[in-house]
């Protein structure tokens, strides 16, 4: 079983037992951001591992690839959101690398990156 400190700055994504970013699906998404929502100081290390496995999975192997559309830009939306903030850094991070990521994001997706950025400066 992976044990996990909330200060660790030793997770890396090999870390997790069956870890291969080509085999994520759904639920392992769902997963990781649960674990997510229950780190109160999450590793640098871990803010980069959601951000990259993620966005990796939500724009390049969802259909359509390549892009985040309007049903994926509101899945996202539903999970990283908090009473209209994102308050994880990795959930912050997760959002950034997708719209950098995408060849096309929906503008709403884009607002909301610009008002949780204008809300964490």
């Amino acid at each position: 079983m992976l044990q996990m400190s909330n200060s660790s700055n030793d997770f890396h994504g090999s870390d997790l037992p069956g870890y291969h970013p080509a085999r994520l699906n759904p639920d392992d998404a769902e997963a990781l951001l649960a674990i997510n929502a229950h780190l109160r100081s999450p590793s640098p290390e871990w803010v980069s591992f959601i951000g990259e496995t993620l966005s990796h999975w939500l724009v390049e192997q969802r259909v359509p690839h390549g892009v985040v559309d309007d049903a994926k830009a509101m899945w996202l939306i539903e999970r990283i959101d908090e009473g209209g903030e994102v308050n994880s850094p990795a959930a912050l991070n997760l959002l950034q690398r997708c719209c950098v990521k995408a060849q096309r994001v929906p503008q709403r997706l884009m607002q909301y990156l610009q008002m949780q950025e204008a809300r964490m400066a």
